[in-house]
């Protein structure tokens, strides 16, 4: 007889997972987009201490990755955050469908 999966600790894993992704993408586009509003407020200085200076474009394109990171990073974590599964029912969803009942 095969042994049979076990569904409620894999899942628990899976929105462990989606957990993580989501806490790591919202802490990446934080510090991305904290890095393009200091290398737009401080253009003396270099966006994350030098380490975007052989991205070809200069400083244009290092705003450019930035913003790529922060958006992919936010894209990550916002679907992380909607494929976690909820604990509980959603506040004022009964289940059911509502209609007026034209009658």
């Amino acid at each position: 007889m095969p042994r049979r999966p076990n569904t409620r600790r894999r899942n628990a894993m899976r929105q462990g997972a989606h957990v993580a992704l989501e806490a790591v993408g919202l802490v990446i586009t934080v510090l991305a987009a904290q890095a393009m509003i200091r290398a737009v407020l401080n253009p003396d200085s270099e966006p994350l201490w030098g380490l975007l200076s052989g991205v070809p474009g200069g400083r244009t394109g290092q705003l450019i990755l930035l913003g790529l990171i922060a958006l992919a990073a936010m894209v990550s974590g916002g679907w992380a955050h909607t494929r976690k599964e909820p604990t509980a029912g959603r506040a004022g969803n009964s289940g059911r469908s509502h209609d007026r009942g034209t009658a």
